[in-house]
């Protein structure tokens, strides 16, 4: 019996010795894995971080050169393998090869956009519209609108991606002609100041409400408006007239005071066209002024207009006072710019 019993000691022993040492070779043999995705993890970490940093930076000067938050921000979360892209609420999950980063950033301000600002304004503006507009955009983000000849090899394979995204509008004709008109605007700050903030209104106003073509014309109108603004030079000489600086359609009501020399000419000018504008019922008005104009409408012009506002019209605001610089696209000299917002309350209810 005792001999037995020290045969079935001897073999649960030697089970266990079995068990314990295939266990350690099996975990010795799992370290270099374990290490490898421990280093993997960080070097993702830090490649995602980088990348976080980069998109955002991107977004939030778009956003604070337009005066709204029109471009959501976007948490990244990197995976190896997936089949779709998941969209969530404040985090675009999208497949990655850290060699293809361009085309990563590329896809990211793609979805973005899209969940921007057009993400309520689109079914009103049309599709076409919309397709436009975030074209422009992006290659905005992408390029802080320098001249492609003068971008780097990131933000050229960048682009590249993009626009492969965008192939099919691309070769719309009647989308590349708002394209341009759209560019047109851009060279003069009138598409990120004026045209998006109205865009985002519209959208704002018509929740709940259906769609309707006659919007979707207007517009197209709206469009053509800025764009002649935007080509004065080029309006007057074909039309031997001033572009008109008023737009009051049932949708849109919005108008442009350009600052010219206020040194030579004084303010009052200016002062008196926004007075005119306002009993016109016009619910928006730009205020434009570029070089040495900038410290005076931030100065003097938005003082008198925070006066007036309080004493004849008390329903309107100085709502943002955005400061910027002329794209290089337009000249080769850092021109300091400013656009003053001056607003009725009704601007996103009525």
């Amino acid at each position: 019996m005792d001999r037995i019993l020290d045969t079935l000691r001897n073999q649960w022993q030697g089970i266990i010795v079995g068990i314990l040492v295939g266990t350690i070779v099996s975990i010795i043999l799992k370290i270099p894995q374990w290490v490898y995705k421990f280093f993997k993890n960080i070097r993702n970490r830090c490649y995602r971080g980088k990348l976080q940093k980069e998109i955002t930076i991107r977004i939030n000067e778009t956003n604070e050169e337009i005066g709204l938050p029109l471009l959501p921000k976007i948490e990244l979360e990197i995976v190896d393998i997936s089949k779709n892209i998941l969209e969530l609420e404040d985090k675009i999950i999208i497949p990655v090869r850290k060699e293809k980063k361009p085309r990563v950033m590329a896809e990211i301000f793609y979805l973005s956009i899209d969940r921007g600002f057009l993400y309520d304004a689109k079914r009103y503006i049309g599709e076409k519209l919309s397709d436009s507009i975030k074209y422009v955009v992006g290659k905005s983000l992408i390029t802080r609108d320098t001249p492609v000849e003068e971008l780097g090899d990131f933000e050229k394979e960048t682009l590249r991606y993009f626009e492969r995204k965008m192939e099919d509008i691309l070769t719309n004709p009647e989308i590349a002609k708002l394209i341009n008109k759209e560019e047109a605007m851009l060279s003069r700050r009138l598409f990120k100041t004026v045209l998006l903030q109205e865009i985002f209104a519209l959208g704002e106003r018509h929740l709940g409400i259906l769609p309707e073509e006659e919007c979707k014309e207007e517009t197209l109108g709206f469009v053509d408006f800025l764009c002649d603004i935007a080509q004065k030079e080029k309006y007057e000489k074909e039309k031997g007239e001033e572009p008109h600086l008023d737009f009051i359609g049932r949708y849109f009501k919005v108008g442009i005071v350009l600052i010219k020399k206020p040194e030579k000419n004084s303010l009052y000018p200016h002062l008196n066209a926004v007075r005119n504008k306002i009993k016109k019922g016009v619910l928006s008005i730009y205020i434009l002024g570029l070089g040495r104009n900038v410290k005076d409408v931030e100065g003097d012009f938005v003082k008198w207009m925070g006066e007036i506002s309080k004493q004849d019209y008390p329903d309107w605001r100085v709502e943002k006072v955005i400061k910027y610089k002329l794209p290089k696209m337009t000249t080769q000299k850092d021109i300091p710019g400013i656009c003053v917002i001056f607003r009725h309350k009704k601007w996103i209810t009525s």
